[in-house]
């Protein structure tokens, strides 16, 4: 849209929100490494959603597809923000068909390849992510 982000503004929202309530959760856009505002005139600094989750002292959930391709997906997005200490909670995978050979194999090496535990699987249509209390409250800290 052209629209110009400034991080002053993300964190005055969400300062403005914490004191609020006492659960926020932050969706990111499309990936670790991709750029929420970027000049490429050189004027402004870019901003990346990982400048964002540190700013705000985040923890994160990986989200990922369940199909074809999510074991590179995922293991690259781990190892990334392992190497630049960006803490990650778990995995929640997307277009989840259960009994699907493939996909159930993607959750386990996702799981054995990262040592981080698969949280939640969502199939298409649910209107509801099936989380132990405990565990989603944990992913808050």
């Amino acid at each position: 849209e052209g629209n110009i982000v400034h991080m002053d503004y993300i964190l005055q929202g969400f300062n403005a929100l914490t004191p609020q309530f006492d659960y926020i959760t932050v969706e990111g856009s499309g990936g670790i490494l991709c750029p929420i505002d970027y000049d490429r005139t050189g004027q402004r600094s870019p901003i990346f959603l990982e400048d964002i989750i540190r700013a705000m002292n985040l923890n994160s959930v990986i989200v990922a597809d369940a199909g074809l391709g999510t074991i590179n997906a995922v293991v690259l997005t781990a190892e990334y923000m392992a190497s630049h200490n960006l803490p990650v909670r778990g995995i929640i995978f997307n277009r989840y068909h259960k009994g699907n050979i493939m996909e159930e194999d993607n959750l386990y090496m996702c799981e054995k390849m990262t040592g981080l535990p698969v949280l939640a699987c969502v199939q298409n249509g649910d209107t509801d992510i099936e989380i132990d209390d405990d565990i989603l409250k944990g992913l808050y800290k």
